[in-house]
């Protein structure tokens, strides 16, 4: 129960939200992580001790009923302590400075992002040069990508776990539920232990100004919400994928990341500057076993808990 309530407690202070227990220390904000100590032993205190605690912590909990990390504070009933619990679990933790539990798998994972523009991959070479996950392109619009039964046939019988990406061409919510369906269709036969991502980015737009979309931030957000929402309603975990400047210009960003779990591309940073479940970290990567540049990513919760705990992804 302890690693429960720590666990919500942490989930629920880094999305802002604030208790004042009577009679016990005042929380403080997850953003100032010295209340956790250095969480991942990297010799910094920094974000990535926050985001590791609260999500490995929830991805642990028995019939969670928020698989998404992100959404986990909005969660009402028995699943959020009382204020008093949580007093009491703060002061423990600015005391001892870390937390308690040890074996909690808090870990980086390595990962790359592939679609047909790697062309031919060697999967062995490519587990054996250190890669654990892959996120592999299943589709665009309501096309399947040509290289992904391929690709997701080779990274599995090399023992890499995957994630899928599907890449957004609709421009209404309506027609959003094409790509829901063919997504689905193509993903049905696989167990994924990473998430099932949206990508809705620059080129879906024909024009960065004169688009009608591109000035709609509105309705790219709802486009992009339908998706996520449907793959969640047909029992696959979604994330957004995106990047720094992108929602900030042409979505309502807190609508899409405070519901949903965040793949997060940044390449100008030795860490992530925002709350993320997988950072993308890198577009020029060379690994062993690819014959171009690769996206290269990590990731910082264990989702292949996530997916067997709660039955997602055909598990």
């Amino acid at each position: 129960m302890k690693k429960i309530i720590t666990g919500i407690l942490a989930a629920a202070t880094a999305c802002g939200i604030s208790f004042m227990p009577a009679g016990s220390i005042p929380p403080v904000s997850a953003e100032i992580s010295t209340v956790y100590g250095d969480i991942n032993g990297d010799g910094t205190v920094n974000i990535l001790d926050t985001m590791r605690l609260k999500q490995n912590i929830v991805s642990g909990k028995k019939d969670f009923a928020v698989t998404n990390w992100r959404a986990a504070s909005g969660q009402k009933g028995g699943d959020i302590p009382s204020a008093s619990a949580i007093g009491h679990i703060n002061e423990m933790l600015l005391t001892v400075g870390r937390h308690e539990n040890s074996d909690i798998n808090i870990e980086p994972h390595n990962g790359i992002d592939v679609s047909r523009w790697q062309e031919v991959i060697d999967w062995q070479k490519v587990k054996a040069a250190g890669v654990e996950f892959a996120m592999i392109k299943a589709g665009e619009g309501t096309q399947t990508e040509p290289t992904f039964l391929r690709n997701i046939k080779g990274a599995k019988e090399a023992g890499i776990q995957c994630g899928i990406y599907w890449f957004n061409s609709a421009r209404t919510v309506e027609d959003v539920e094409a790509e829901i369906q063919a997504c689905i269709e193509t993903i049905s036969p696989y167990q994924l232990e990473y998430p099932v991502a949206y990508d809705f980015e620059y080129r879906c737009f024909w024009d960065l100004e004169k688009d009608p979309l591109a000035n709609d931030p509105q309705l790219c957000t709802d486009i992009i919400y339908r998706f996520l929402e449907g793959i969640e309603e047909a029992g696959y975990y979604p994330i957004l994928y995106s990047n720094k400047g992108f929602p900030a210009r042409y979505l309502c960003k807190s609508d899409l990341t405070d519901r949903f779990d965040f793949w997060y591309a940044n390449y100008n940073l030795t860490e992530p500057d925002e709350y993320c479940g997988i950072w993308q970290r890198s577009c020029k990567g060379r690994i062993d076993g690819i014959s171009t540049d690769v996206d290269l990513d990590v990731s910082y919760v264990d989702y292949r808990t996530i997916m067997k705990t709660h039955h997602l992804n055909g598990f």
